[in-house]
């Protein structure tokens, strides 16, 4: 099982190694499929929610913050807990590298994407863990869009400088992620739909912001929030939040039964 509880598709029905990929999870149906890399390692943008797993000496997995750390990436967490997400995804990254060292990487995602879709398949998620983390990993992935106008890709990023002045293909949303080194970018209003974790419903209220559940915003014109969930920082106050609105039967994470979980 991934980080969410999706599932883990078998590479066994092929000879040519494939991308691992994921159909669905606890919060996004079975049409889209999710590509993941490390969480944290492959995300040269973030502060706020820097977070990665590590192993450490006696083997076992743990999470490490960065220096920045207020809440944590919930991706993280899943590769200390899930074996098949930490191992995947870092496959998915050591084979990314070496396409894009020998140019194969468009063609890598494309046919991965074609071994892996099915007639249901709607939509590709890039990155549930990981973000764009270089000029032409982003430029292969805008190339496989162009290939694939059939399928809505989209993503949040906070790698904001390598979008910037960047034409996407029409089947490709980026959703700019509030908590990273280039959020002045959004400030200047260069994203116009972004996306803020905040620690209650009343915050983004406040804000004046709607809270996605589904993806569905990554596909609109507003910014909107993101409740924080999964396991935080002990004794924070993100990590509060999510135990308070668990104890007064609100939300507190995504199930692969309910989908929102309260």
């Amino acid at each position: 099982m991934g980080a969410s509880g999706g599932l883990i598709v078998s590479l066994s029905n092929t000879s040519t190694p494939m991308l691992n990929f994921t159909k669905g999870n606890g919060k996004l149906s079975k049409d889209t499929l999710i590509f993941n890399l490390p969480a944290g390692k492959t995300c040269p943008g973030a502060l706020l929610c820097k977070s990665f797993a590590v192993v450490g000496e006696n083997g076992k997995r743990h999470i490490q913050d960065g220096e920045h750390t207020e809440f944590r990436c919930f991706a993280a967490s899943g590769e200390v807990q899930y074996d098949s997400a930490f191992y995947n995804r870092a496959t998915n990254f050591q084979m990314i590298v070496d396409a894009i060292k020998d140019n194969s990487v468009v063609d890598l995602i494309h046919n991965s994407i074609q071994h892996h879709r099915t007639r249901n398949t709607k939509k590709v998620r890039i990155h549930e863990a990981g973000d764009h983390f270089s000029v032409a990993y982003l430029d292969a992935w805008i190339q496989v869009a162009l290939r694939n106008p059939d399928l809505i890709f989209y993503c949040y990023s906070k790698s904001l400088q390598l979008f910037l002045g960047k034409e996407l293909p029409e089947n490709f949303y980026m959703t700019a992620s509030y908590g990273g080194k280039w959020d002045y970018l959004i400030d200047e209003g260069h994203f116009p739909r972004y996306a803020k974790v905040v620690m209650y419903e009343e915050d983004a209220q406040e804000l004046g912001l709607e809270v996605d559940h589904d993806d569905s915003h990554c596909l609109g014109d507003k910014p909107f929030a993101l409740l924080v969930h999964n396991t935080q920082p002990k004794g924070s106050d993100w990590g509060k939040a999510v135990r308070n609105r668990r104890k007064n039967g609100k939300f507190s994470g995504y199930s692969a039964k309910t989908k929102v979980a309260a």
